[in-house]
């Protein structure tokens, strides 16, 4: 049994192979069944129930834990979100209410500046007095003068003038914006503000009358809740830093964190062995977000005797299942890799590969299995691929056997005829012709040539026809050098042409001409043969289309040799065939596969033109004749 080779053992056999030697304990725990390396991975972790127990408590505990800080912070943030839209929506109807009051006092021609001055001031104090969360208002008129509810304010005239704020609110027709918290002139040390500011146009006149700047003390927009874990910052829509409570903690000084939290899309960070939840909301019609955060470690007072919990059950854990990963990686995780690899190894191609399995488990009897199917296929791979070599052959060899160079005999009738007739030099040079033509279409042992050897072949054949019908038609061969490199089967134009000349020309009435014309189209070769011949009609020319683009006639032969008897049949009434047609497409095919071939344009009386999709490329090395 050991001396035979393993294409001639079967499965069982295999399976027997040294069956009657003696093993030791250790091998038998190998061979062991996996049902049964299972069954012990499971007996081991069923000894540790209090782990899973603790590991559930725990679970359940944080997550409870997280749905009320969750809740908490989202609630407060909810809160202060509200304050600071009705912040800056008292701020956006003061600067709207304002801009109607002053217009009426600029409209008044008949009041004195005097008057108009106080009624602004008062008008200024009041909308404080109303507006919730306003800490001081300005007004520039369109003369310079300033009138503000903040005396500290009066110095800053001519650096808020002269802010680019001020000259981009000219620019906004009347409407309020945000000033941008960097450049804002009216701040001072110690205390930080957000200004909205607006272009007071006159609501009848439509003439600018000044500026307005509603100020918000900063610190007002956010309040802390008193509480130790929890803080919240106030961002832009660029997402700028504009506000925060007051610190707590050391992460607040941390610049890049609080950079990063605008952006991020975490709602759990670490941040020095701490764990800290964090949640946003969005300030309604002004785009600003508020972001909270909460230090979960202080929230969860009884965190650390969980831990403790979990210290002492994991560590426990992990010993067993070290135990159990190391058991299922030596014995069962392991080699089920090795049968994945070489299985994956297999299915791309590798036939040589075997597995060396030492076990009689389960996946030692699935390796050998690999092993015996794999040399099947590997036979049966060689056995298919030596007959489809034999049957391309044969199939190629008879349909070149088949292109048959009908015109030998007749062009042999001119040379007699021409040395009868004491021509003898027309008689040489129609057989240099002959010569040439055969030289370039039989000479070599190659299947495969260049469009630029193909089009000399059909140029000689061309020029053969010619001499013998000289009353009858000429030729033209226009082919881009882009292609000529381009790889064809040999003698694919030359039926083409003598399809041209026998069915196309040869009947008809008058002079005629051949036209051969070649182009790249993309990376397809597309060459042409067309003659203005008596053409073909809608049916014949749609029985015999149909006949060349039929997949089923590559993998039926008894259909393929059935449509061939068709075609010569239907033929035969003209006194020609069109075998010399289908072979070309059926060689084109073969060599090139299904998407390249030949395709048919025709109508009665008027013409025909041959096309022919080749690959545009150098010759074929290796050809793929599977299709």
């Amino acid at each position: 049994m050991e001396n035979r080779n393993l294409k001639d053992m079967t499965i069982r056999d295999m399976e027997a192979f040294d069956a009657g030697r003696k093993i030791s304990g250790r091998e038998k725990a190998r061979n062991m069944s996996i049902k049964y390396k299972i069954a012990s991975m499971t007996i081991l972790v069923a000894l540790i129930p209090m782990i899973v127990l603790t590991a559930l408590m725990l679970f359940f505990y944080n997550r409870a834990i997280m749905q009320r800080a969750d809740n908490q912070i989202n609630e407060n943030i909810r809160i202060m979100s509200d304050r600071i839209t009705s912040v800056l929506a008292n701020g956006e109807l003061c600067s709207n209410n304002l801009t109607i009051e002053f217009s009426g006092y600029y409209n008044d021609k008949s009041m004195k500046q005097v008057t108009r001055d106080n009624k602004i001031i008062s008008q200024l104090s009041q909308s404080l007095l109303i507006y919730n969360g306003i800490s001081s208002i300005v007004f520039l008129d369109k003369f310079g003068r300033m009138y503000t509810t903040d005396p500290a304010l009066t110095d800053l005239k001519m650096e808020i003038l002269d802010s680019d704020y001020v000259k981009n609110l000219s620019g906004e027709g009347g409407k309020t914006i945000m000033m941008e918290q960097a450049k804002n002139p009216m701040n001072r040390e110690g205390k930080e503000i957000i200004t909205m500011g607006k272009h007071v146009i006159n609501i009848v006149t439509g003439v600018p009358i000044g500026y307005i700047f509603i100020n918000m003390d900063k610190n007002y927009l956010i309040e802390s809740s008193q509480s130790e874990i929890s803080y919240y910052f106030l961002y832009d829509t660029d997402g700028n830093f504009v506000s925060e409570t007051e610190k707590k903690d050391k992460i607040y000084e941390d610049t890049q964190l609080i950079e990063s939290l605008f952006s991020t899309k975490q709602n759990l960070i670490k941040y020095n062995n701490e764990s800290y939840l964090i949640a946003k909301d969005e300030v309604k019609g002004f785009a600003w977000t508020i972001v909270g955060i909460t230090n979960l470690n202080r929230f969860n007072v009884t965190g650390k005797d969980l831990q403790f919990i979990l210290l002492t059950t994991g560590t426990v854990t992990a010993i067993l299942l070290l135990i159990s990963v190391l058991f299922s990686t030596n014995y069962v995780t392991h080699p089920l890799k090795i049968l994945h690899d070489g299985a994956e190894q297999i299915a791309e191609g590798d036939m040589s590969f075997r597995f060396r399995f030492k076990y009689k488990d389960e996946i030692g009897r699935l390796g050998r299995i690999f092993n015996y199917m794999t040399q099947r296929n590997l036979e049966l791979l060689q056995q298919v691929d030596e007959e489809a070599k034999k049957k391309r052959e044969y199939e190629l060899a008879l349909i070149q056997e088949q292109v048959k160079p009908h015109f030998l005999y007749n062009t042999l009738d001119i040379i007699i005829m021409l040395i009868e007739m004491n021509r003898a030099k027309e008689a040489s040079r129609v057989t240099k012709k002959l010569a040439n033509y055969y030289r370039n279409s039989l000479s070599g042992s190659e299947e495969i040539v260049t469009i630029e050897r193909e089009i000399q072949i059909i140029r000689d054949y061309l020029d053969l026809q010619t001499m013998r019908y000289n009353d009858k038609f000429s030729y033209e061969i226009d082919v881009e050098d882009a292609i000529k490199n381009a790889s064809i089967p040999k003698m694919t134009l030359q039926p083409l042409v003598e399809n041209a000349i026998y069915h196309g020309l040869k009947n008809k009435e008058g002079w005629g001409k051949i036209t051969v014309t070649g182009r790249a189209d993309g990376e397809v070769a597309l060459i042409q043969v067309s003659d203005d011949g008596i053409g073909m009609s809608e049916d014949e020319r749609d029985k015999l289309e149909q006949l060349l683009e039929d997949d089923k006639l590559f993998d039926d032969e008894k259909k393929k040799l059935r449509q061939e008897a068709e075609i010569t049949s239907h033929d035969s009434t003209k006194g020609g065939s069109h075998f010399g047609l289908y072979s070309v497409a059926r060689r084109i095919k073969l060599y090139f596969g299904r998407e390249f071939g030949v395709s048919i344009e025709s109508k009665e009386n008027i013409g025909t033109t041959i096309k022919i999709r080749v690959p545009q490329g150098a010759l074929l090395h290796d050809q793929n004749y599977d299709c």
